[in-house]
């Protein structure tokens, strides 16, 4: 479930929303659960400092949506809403629970392939890393896209929308400038990495295009319909590109920042085989110092000969083949 608001003549509305997939076409589309009205905080009453009730018609509205704690959740989506010495009250005892990262399962990451759109995966990339330049947006760890799995558009907009929030109004025209992808209009050198620097006109003129390409893109609201206007979830894009300035940076700056993160390194620890150093030698009759001299052609031709000996198929002990394999993949990662 999920918080939504919405602006009509002024006045905002707010409901509590949840996805669900549409059994006809395999989309993910959204359902009211709750209608707060213009004020959500008339749902709840504050007891004392420590005690927060909601409305029987709101908490019966929820628990007919199950895998939640009513209470729990209600106040997680309506925490702004809260009195402000109820949450000073309950941070006191909220205690940070610690992200452990889980491998994403082979169900996950078909999803993943099958639901979340490129400019999703842009707009990920340029949220957790600052890169205007989105060249490399295929080292997107596929995990930055799990917390958008299994939403319809509208709830993703929305949790997108509060992880922009962490942008400073000199970002939101680089962010633009990079989730659309405007870089490739342009021929400039440094288009990929400063687009302060452009005609300002003809990165407008683009975006406008990319944007209303973008309002188009029937693969994008998969399960919400298209419209001849601008998607109400479009607007802020308009607002941040043409109602706010950029930071002022100067080429040199920039040049001499990317010169210096292009040379920045990392490697991970050198990889050591488990075996032994004498089971080493017994397995290739070799030392461990000898094979590391050895060339790649020289390491292949020495593991096909020990793996016709060892092999299970050929006779062989499986224990020494598996051996002979961990040892010769370590060495050979080592001279890639």
């Amino acid at each position: 479930m999920y918080l939504a608001s919405k602006l009509h003549t002024g006045t905002g509305t707010y409901q509590i929303r949840q996805s669900h997939e549409d059994p006809v076409t395999s989309h993910f589309t959204h359902r009211l659960v709750f209608d707060l009205g213009q004020d959500p905080a008339e749902h709840m009453e504050l007891l004392g400092e420590r005690a927060v009730f909601f409305s029987d018609k709101l908490e019966r509205a929820v628990s007919r949506h199950p895998n939640h704690d009513t209470s729990t959740l209600l106040e997680k989506l309506l925490w702004q809403f809260l009195p402000r010495t109820y949450r000073e009250h309950l941070s006191r005892f909220h205690r940070t629970e610690r992200y452990i990262p889980v491998p994403l399962s082979d169900i996950e990451k078909k999803k993943i392939a099958e639901q979340i759109h490129i400019f999703d995966r842009r707009r990920l990339y340029y949220l957790h890393y600052r890169a205007i330049d989105q060249s490399r947006l295929f080292t997107l760890r596929d995990r930055a896209c799990r917390p958008l799995l299994d939403q319809c558009r509208d709830e993703r907009e929305y949790y997108l929308t509060a992880r922009e929030q962490a942008l400073t109004p000199g970002e939101y025209r680089n962010y633009i400038y990079a989730i659309f992808n405007l870089q490739r209009f342009f021929s400039q050198s440094f288009a990929t990495f400063l687009p302060e620097a452009l005609p300002e006109d003809q990165v407008a003129d683009h975006f406008i295009e990319a944007l209303c390409e973008l309002n188009r893109n029937s693969s994008f609201w998969a399960g919400e319909p298209t419209t001849s206007h601008l998607h109400h979830h479009l607007v802020r894009y308009l607002v941040m590109f043409f109602d706010f300035a950029p930071a002022a940076r100067s080429f040199e700056e920039e040049y001499v920042r990317r010169f210096m993160n292009s040379h920045r390194t990392f490697s991970w620890p050198e990889r050591q085989p488990t075996v032994s150093e004498e089971r080493i030698i017994e397995i290739f009759g070799r030392s461990p110092a000898e094979l590391k001299k050895m060339s790649r052609k020289e390491l292949n031709r020495l593991y096909r000969k020990m793996a016709k000996k060892l092999h299970p198929d050929q006779g062989g002990n499986q224990t020494s083949f598996v051996e002979l394999t961990e040892v010769y993949t370590t060495l050979v990662q080592k001279k890639a």
